[in-house]
């Protein structure tokens, strides 16, 4: 995802200095510990939950190899799943048959 400027990977003091000063220019701090790549992964990947991403993009995005990974973040969207249920009371919307067809025919 990241890297030089050639292509080469970025080592690992690179990447500690630019996370480093990322945190403190954005005033992100933490009363123990440091914060890591994972937990700014973390942070991404609850962010798209809680804003309603279906699952199988946050999978995409994330990389996570199953499905059962990425489910640990769906706790974090019960609005999504509110929001799903609440299309049951909006019309169905009304398909019109192309010219020539009959619309209660066969597809």
């Amino acid at each position: 995802m990241f890297c030089q400027e050639d292509g080469q990977p970025l080592t690992a003091g690179m990447t500690e200095h630019r996370r480093e000063r990322a945190l403190s220019r954005a005033g992100i701090t933490r009363e123990q510990g440091c914060i890591t790549w994972h937990d700014l992964r973390h942070t991404y990947g609850r962010h798209l939950a809680m804003r309603g991403i279906p699952l199988k993009v946050i999978r995409e995005l994330m990389g996570h190899a199953t499905i059962e990974m990425t489910m640990r973040y769906a706790h974090l969207a019960p609005e999504a799943r509110e929001s799903a249920v609440q299309q049951l009371d909006r019309p169905v919307p009304q398909f019109h048959a192309a010219p020539g067809r009959d619309a209660g025919g066969a597809h």
